[in-house]
């Protein structure tokens, strides 16, 4: 080959090469920006350092931009300060302006808007806590000593940070999607999907109707960010291993925001992975066996962990003992994995016997697992209340019983007399009383959508799952990206269920509470004590409803910056020895 000819074929070399080399150095400076975001990791494995002008030095995660401004870069609210939004068209502008709402209690106005940041402004923020008008940033923000290689990363990954909308919002309709799985009873399938399409439709009178305009924000008329909600039904069929098809040709066919509520007798695991491999939130579905993993999901939310917050509750308690524990186990999914979180629970225990019996085995086989059980040991009925009743001629047995309230039921469950002398109900619902107090804004808006009602949990959750994602969906404007979703509900919705009980104890102040025609004739002695009786009864119901943590079956609902469930614990209720019911006063248990 000819020197000349070499000498061509080495430029052309060297020109063909230029384009991946300039797109692995992009993708490298990528990679150092979101490591200095999300981990405070400079690119030299060294630990980021920030100084905050209110507490002093910051280091690695501590000062990691992710633990204010979020994953979704568009920032939050810490105590009376508004940390405003950084993704990349928010502060170097391209495309429509970034307003977020700053949701304080007591001033609800959105994100200021700005000129567009030049990199000299960026670096001038980053490094001093100055603004471009030249004051000076929150105390909250650090100072960091970044390279300008450094701060340019970080603006790389600033531009990635919420760039667009979902692909499932198409003009003024977001698309959602709900699942049920296999196997669920035909009576709470119906009523979850009547309870369930009847709240949206509801929602979707509401949403842009011309005689409302006037009670929508001001910048949500300018942003256009009222939607009607599309719902599609997903329904699962077959084995749990072919779901994940199942839910991707869905999401192929047209793609959803959300799976908002769901239901599920068993494994709901297919859909949680489904939901965070395509960045889809996972929104208070109905299901007792939550997923091992789920409190370290991104994108899904619950409303407990199930079975394993009854499993985690008893851990709790008996972990102090040394007797034994034997475990009667129903045949089926739930069950069974709540008897596995006990077992998991206690392995670091020093128990000198942990037994697990199947409750489809004969009464003799039952019998003989619960012989000889002293008043230090324990009996766990992981158990439905078809199981409970083939255990009505079981002997009496001295061993403390611990019942899960998920599978036998409520407080009037069917307990054998020979188990009820020492037995404890693991009760993750609101005590009787304050539950009944609790839904009667569900009741009310059952009985006025002419629903009957057939499940009192499901429907509750089922109600609370649509009014909140509205709510949240509102609050996001239109920011509809799905880690804002999440970010959103953990910093709102605590005071979303405020915000509900208020509402009901304002519409009953405000009610009211004698209207009756005007008498012309004295009242009788058992008229006056009847309207006094009447008052006071208004009086104690007004302050009973005071008292509630919040709407549901729950006895509080909230979540915090990576919380997945937004109730954490249960009820320790004492079964009446005697008669269906509980006596005392019930013990409530955060594991």
């Amino acid at each position: 080959m000819k020197p000349k000819s070499l000498l061509t074929l080495l430029t052309m070399l060297c020109l063909t090469a230029l384009p991946a080399l300039a797109q692995t150095a992009a993708e490298a400076e990528l990679a150092a920006g979101r490591r200095i975001y999300l981990e405070g990791v400079l690119p030299d494995g060294q630990a980021l350092q920030g100084m905050r002008a209110d507490i002093g030095a910051l280091s690695g995660s501590a000062a990691a931009c992710v633990t204010c401004h979020r994953r979704s870069g568009l920032g939050q609210v810490e105590g009376t300060s508004g940390i405003p939004p950084i993704t990349g068209r928010a502060l170097f502008g391209g495309g429509e302006p970034v307003l977020v709402r700053m949701d304080r209690r007591f001033d609800k106005r959105v994100s200021m808007a700005h000129q567009p940041y030049t990199q000299a402004e960026f670096s001038a923020a980053v490094r001093e806590g100055k603004h471009p008008s030249g004051r000076a940033m929150d105390s909250l923000m650090p100072h960091f000593a970044l390279t300008e290689p450094q701060l340019r990363a970080v603006a790389a990954y600033l531009q990635t940070l919420s760039p667009e909308m979902s692909p499932a919002v198409v003009g003024d309709t977001i698309h959602m999607a709900t699942v049920i799985a296999p196997g669920v009873e035909p009576a709470r399938r119906q009523a979850f999907i009547q309870t369930l399409t009847t709240a949206v439709q509801q929602m979707n009178l509401n949403v842009m109707s011309g005689r409302r305009q006037k009670m929508i924000a001001v910048e949500e008329r300018r942003l256009h960010s009222r939607r009607k909600w599309a719902l599609d039904l997903w329904e699962l069929n077959g084995p749990s291993s072919t779901w994940a098809e199942q839910l991707a040709q869905r999401q192929k066919q047209q793609p959803v925001f959300a799976i908002v509520s769901g239901l599920s007798n068993g494994e709901w695991q297919p859909v949680q992975d489904f939901c965070e491999a395509n960045r889809v939130g996972c929104w208070f579905p109905s299901v007792d066996m939550v997923p091992a993993d789920a409190a370290q999901s991104q994108f899904s939310l619950y409303f407990s962990a199930g079975v394993t917050t009854e499993a985690q509750v008893m851990a709790s308690k008996l972990k102090a003992g040394s007797g034994r524990v034997v475990q009667l186990v129903a045949p089926d999914a739930v069950a069974h994995s709540a008897a596995a979180a006990l077992r998991q629970a206690l392995a670091q225990g020093k128990r000198l016997a942990l037994q697990d019996v199947e409750a489809a085995a004969d009464l003799a086989t039952v019998q003989a697992a619960i012989a000889g059980l002293g008043a230090q040991d324990t009996l766990v009925l992981w158990l439905r209340p078809s199981d409970l009743s083939g255990l009505a001629r079981l002997a009496k047995t001295r061993a403390q019983v611990l019942v899960s309230a998920t599978l036998a039921g409520n407080e009037q469950l069917d307990l054998p007399a020979a188990l009820r002398q020492n037995a404890t109900l693991v009760q993750p619902l609101e005590v009787p009383h304050m539950r009944q107090a609790n839904v009667e804004r569900l009741q009310a808006w059952l009985a006025g959508s002419q629903l009957p009602l057939v499940d009192l949990r499901l429907q509750s959750e089922v109600f609370f799952a649509a009014g909140a994602l509205q709510s949240t969906l509102r609050g996001m404007l239109n920011n509809l990206h799905t880690d804002y979703l999440i970010e959103r509900a953990e910093s709102t919705l605590g005071g979303f269920e405020t915000m509900q009980v208020q509402e009901e104890i304002q519409a009953m102040m405000m009610a009211p509470m004698n209207k009756r025609p005007l008498q012309t004739t004295q009242p009788t002695p058992a008229q006056v004590a009847a309207t006094e009786a009447a008052v006071k009864a208004q009086k104690d119901h007004l302050e009973e409803m005071r008292q509630r943590g919040g709407t549901t079956v729950y006895p509080r609902l909230s979540l915090a910056q990576g919380q997945r469930f937004a109730s954490k614990g249960a009820y320790l209720e004492r079964l009446d020895p005697d008669a269906p019911g509980t006596i005392g006063e019930p013990e409530w248990v955060v594991p």
